[in-house]
């Protein structure tokens, strides 16, 4: 338990880690333009300057924070909802995650085909046999998709899931990043499968 328990910190560490990194990148132009524009329309000695660079990077660092913490968070409740395991790789354009069906009772291959295919986010679904189906996922409010993928193992009871982010989604927390492993938990929930061990831990 306190195995599991650490592990899952490190993971929540990693995953901040990441979130704020990319949070800087995005926040990044925001605060150079402010500080131009501040810059020129003062007239500073280079104490001022340096104060004013200071304070910029101050809010810039403790903002992109906050937008990282709040990611954080709804990717650990998204993951949480659905039976997913949160790793520091959450934000990766593609998410490969090895799935089971939750119970594993006769039946569950056709079951989980049928509500996938059911959703309304799902649209351009192609059926290769029994063994595998693509799609796409809208995962937001908007048109953004994730080009998707089952491949299925009836003797194994296991489910290969693979997404990949496309341009243009607007990401957890305004990211840009995250939408694969947000769709994944969408799916999951709905098909019923989670991610192996899940349940025992």
């Amino acid at each position: 338990m306190k195995a599991n328990r650490r592990t899952t910190r490190e993971a929540l560490t990693r995953l901040l880690l990441a979130c704020w990194g990319t949070a800087v990148g995005q926040c990044f132009p925001l605060a150079a333009t402010k500080t131009l524009i501040d810059l020129m329309d003062d007239d500073l000695s280079w104490t001022a300057v340096g104060g004013e660079i200071a304070g910029t990077v101050l809010v810039w660092a403790v903002g992109s924070l906050v937008i990282a913490a709040v990611a954080v968070l709804l990717l650990w409740r998204r993951a949480r909802a659905s039976g997913l395991s949160l790793s520091g790789e959450a934000l990766g354009r593609r998410q490969r995650l090895p799935l089971r069906p939750m119970p594993l009772a006769d039946g569950w291959l056709e079951r989980v085909r049928a509500e996938l295919t059911s959703s309304q986010r799902v649209f351009l679904v192609a059926e290769k046999g029994d063994e595998e189906i693509h799609f796409r996922w809208r995962p937001g409010r908007g048109d953004g998709s994730v080009w998707g993928s089952m491949t299925f193992d009836a003797t194994a009871g296991t489910v290969l899931l693979d997404l990949r982010e496309q341009e243009g989604l607007l990401g957890v927390a305004g990211l840009r990043r995250g939408s694969a492993f947000a769709a994944a938990c969408q799916i999951a929930r709905l098909t019923g499968l989670e991610s192996p061990g899940t349940a025992s831990a």
